[in-house]
Parts: C-alpha cells; structure tokens; sequence
C-alpha cells in the first residue's frame, strides 16, 4: 500500500516543476497555460491530481507576497520548492504530518515548523521588526502590488479597499447558465440533482445556477445536448443589460467566445439577427461550435473588416453591444496571475483603446438606438472616464440608466445616484463588472 506522504510529495515534485516551467510574463493566462498542460499529460495525471495542482498554482499567485515574507522571516530562500510546499500548506492540501519533514529540509525547528504551519493556515503575515504602513501592510497580507493597492484606496476607500481585495482573492463557485431555447433552469436543476450534485439557484440571474464544488461539468450529458454553458453570474447580468428582443438588429462587437452572445441569441428565441465580430477569428469558430450545439441558428459571425458589405450594417443596429477589451482587474478571482501582469500602461492603454472601438461603432448606430458598453474591469480609467470622454467627444449620445429589466432584479447593480451598473466580488459574489448605456438622440 502506497504511504499518503509518498503521494503528496510526488504530486509537490510536479507542482514545483509546473511552477518551474511557468513563465507569468510570456506564458499567458494561468487557467490557459493549466489547460494545455493537463491535456499532454492527461494519460498520467487523474482528476485528483489536476485538482491538487491548479490549487497550488493559482495559490502561489493568490499569495505569493505572503508566501514570500515567511520565507524571509526564516531566512529559507525563495526556491520554486519552498513556495510551493508553503502554497499547499496555506489552504490545507497537504497535512501538518506531511508539511513539517517537507519543510524540514529548508534548515527550520520543529518548532518554527509548527508555528509557520499555524500561521499560513490563518493566512498571517509575520509581524516586522519595523512598523509597516497600513497599505504596505495590506498589500503584503492580501498579496497585491503595492502601487495597485495606493491606487484603488484613492478610488474605493481604505475600508472598502479591503474588502474588496478579500473578495477578489476568493476562489469563485462553478457558475452555470440554463440555455432559454431547450430547458428552463428548475428543470436543469432537477437533472442535476437527480444526478447526485449539490447545486441551487443563484439569487441574481434568472438563468444562474450555482454548484457546492468544482466538477468535470464538460463531461455531463447536459452539456453535451447543449442545455447550458458556463458564465460567471456577473456575465450573465452584464448580458441580460442589454435587452435583447425578439426580431431586433444586434451587433455583438467583440463576442470573443460568445457567452454573452450566446444569452442573447437565447432571449431572441431565435427571432432576428446578431452580428458577431471579433479580431480573434478562431473565437468565432468557436462560437459557432457552441451555437450549434445550444440550438441558436440567429448569431451571424462576420469578418470585422468587412463590415460596409452587409446589409444590415449598411440599415444600422437597433442595439450595440461593445464588451470592450479591458484589464480584467474584475476577473482575479479566477485569474490571480493578472494581478501581477497590471500597471497604469495597461490601463491606459486599454482606455484610448476603448475609445477607439466605441467611436468605430457609432456611425451604424440607429436613431433611437443603444449602446451597452461593457468591461470586467474595476478600474474608473477603463469605465467611467471611458464614457465621460465618449461623451464629450459625441453630444449626441445621452446615457441612460443601466438597469436590469427582469422583475425583482433592478437594484442589482445599481449605485446611488449613478446611471451606471457595477458588480462587486465582495458585494456581489461575482465578477467585477461595469455598465453603461448610450442612446443616440
């Protein structure tokens, strides 16, 4: 019989040398470069141990400031092997029994061992010989940069600012969407239930379904026949701001892999048309797999630079959808690697960037017509001073309030004295998300 300690320090052995491998700067996001690599090596390593291994990772990118001060606190180094050995300890993956001969070798006493054990548990930073500031202490306690941190205190307020780093260092919930055209979502419920998982309704989306632990959803029966698609249930909030009617002209501008393209095709009942375009061709060749497998036959992916050839382009769109290019500060919960990828180049970057894109748009705008402009992003930079530039630039446009048009469900997302919408990690229990709504006059 094989000893557990013997796997666990197997399964730490490939965790170092993913982390080894992983290059944050060229390799990507996180959840892709993981992907990649479980499918070469899928004949070897089983649910379990792709489970254990992703929780190290995205551990060590949640933590790794904290990690880092321990290790200087012990004078142990920071080599690939340590962190990983704390990163597992820090959300319990391996025992104290196994922690304590691991991290042995790195030159501590058992009693050091026991007392670091304790505190990474509690997620603790050790207290320095000298006083920190309060958002160096912050920043080093919730492992986020610090410029980022004295960036957003200015914007959400020391109080707000720490939950709200709390909430984005947070692991999300596996968060479905019942597909409207093929199955209602309390009949998607019971089929889930009847298959033995936990899971309940979300209380935002109408569509949402929310599961008590992480499955292999891609494998089910149900995902197969095209009753859902996995969408965080701030996206599927975000999507359902636009509106979407039966027989209405929508243009999707960067629908990337379709989630919310999808939701809004799902609205539609399949009546009228959405054009779909992106500068990633392969994510419309995607899109088009998951249409067909929802049942949409109403979502018409287009070549962007080809846009003066369709006819409906040429009659103008009653609605415009700009799910514009963004940091995705709001997504760390599920991307924790982009934390440390951000810098104010980034930001505004993408701010003259989403200029860029909505201006493109406008002239196919109808009279009359909407735009929803919409980022995963919590940065005002990318938000708010995105559309105050809009609209200096086009007195034509006026904003109108984004709010939900489902029953019950208008003050989601809704900021005193604000028209637009924002969803929150700690607030909402979602992604970051930001909304507003143009009309042209």
């Amino acid at each position: 019989m094989i000893k557990p300690s013997r796997v666990f320090s197997t399964q730490l052995r490939v965790a170092k040398e993913m982390w080894s491998d992983m290059d944050p700067e060229n390799s990507g996001p996180a959840d892709r470069w993981l992907a990649n690599y479980f499918f070469r090596r899928r004949k070897v390593l089983g649910s379990r141990d792709r489970r254990f291994l992703s929780e190290i990772l995205y551990t060590l990118f949640r933590h790794y400031s904290l990690l880092e001060s321990w290790a200087d606190q012990f004078q142990m180094g920071t080599s690939d092997e340590l962190m990983v050995i704390l990163a597992a300890s820090v959300e319990e993956l391996i025992p104290q029994e196994v922690f304590m001969p691991e991290i042995a070798r790195f030159g501590i006493t058992p009693e050091q061992a026991e007392k670091l054990y304790s505190h990474l548990k509690q997620k603790k930073p050790p207290v320095p010989k000298t006083p920190r500031a309060p958002l160096e202490q912050l920043a080093l306690q919730l492992s986020f940069p610090l410029w980022l941190v004295e960036r957003w205190q200015k914007v959400f307020g020391s109080e707000n600012l720490s939950e709200l780093l709390e909430g984005l260092n947070q692991r999300p919930p596996l968060c479905v969407r019942s597909n409207p055209i093929k199955i209602t979502r309390e009949a998607l419920l019971e089929r889930f239930k009847d298959s033995g998982f936990q899971v309940h309704a979300a209380e935002k989306s109408p569509f949402a379904i929310l599961f008590s632990e992480r499955i292999p959803v891609f494998q089910t029966d149900e995902f197969n026949d095209g009753l859902f698609e996995v969408q965080d249930e701030g996206s599927q909030l975000a999507g359902l701001l636009v509106d979407a009617k039966p027989g209405e002209l929508i243009w999707d501008v960067c629908a990337g892999g379709g989630g919310k393209t999808l939701l809004m095709a799902g609205l539609m009942e399949n009546k009228g048309r959405i054009v779909a375009t992106d500068i990633r061709m392969k994510k419309l060749e995607d899109l088009k797999k998951r249409a067909s497998r929802a049942g949409i036959f109403n979502i018409f992916p287009a070549d962007l630079t080809r846009m003066d050839d369709l006819k409906s382009a040429k009659a103008g769109f009653d609605k415009i959808l700009v799910d514009a290019p963004c940091s995705g500060s709001g997504t760390l919960r599920r991307n924790p690697d982009a934390k440390w990828k951000l810098s104010s180049e980034v930001f505004k970057k993408q701010h003259e960037e989403q200029v860029q894109i909505i201006e493109s748009t406008l002239p196919r705008l109808k009279p009359d017509g909407r735009l929803i402009y919409v980022t995963c992003s919590l940065d005002p930079e990318e938000n708010e001073e995105t559309i105050t530039e809009i609209l200096q630039k086009h007195p034509e446009l006026e904003p109108v309030e984004a709010r939900l048009a489902f029953s019950g469900q208008s003050k989601t997302g809704s900021t005193a004295g604000s028209p637009y919408f924002k969803l929150y990690p700690h607030r909402d229990g979602t992604d970051g998300f930001f909304a507003a709504i143009l009309k042209k006059k």
